[in-house]
């Protein structure tokens, strides 16, 4: 860590400056002055949060969305026979006891 301590050493002395001033007051403006030392301080621990965050590279990516398209699938159509068109009979095997046997 690399500290300033020039920064260090003029921060202590308004602080310094800060209490010798709010010794002289009423409590009142005690209590608003320490208000906003907490807001500085919360602005600065925020900030220096900020610094020491590590940044974070987001990327977009398209995802491609799949579009379901139904089909209709071709009914095979039943061909009328023609009337004019003679039945093929077949011969019906013979009852049991009809059977020659060899």
């Amino acid at each position: 860590m690399c500290m300033n301590n020039s920064a260090l050493k003029d921060i202590q002395q308004a602080l310094n400056i800060i209490r010798a001033e709010i010794e002289k007051v009423d409590a009142e403006t005690k209590m608003a002055a320490l208000e906003l030392i907490m807001n500085t301080s919360q602005r600065v621990v925020a900030m220096a949060r900020k610094l020491t965050k590590p940044k974070v590279r987001t990327k977009t990516v398209a995802i491609p969305k799949t579009k379901i398209v139904r089909q209709q699938v071709a009914q095979p159509t039943k061909e009328k026979e023609p009337q004019n068109k003679p039945s093929i009979i077949k011969p019906m095997p013979p009852l049991p006891n009809q059977r020659i046997e060899l």
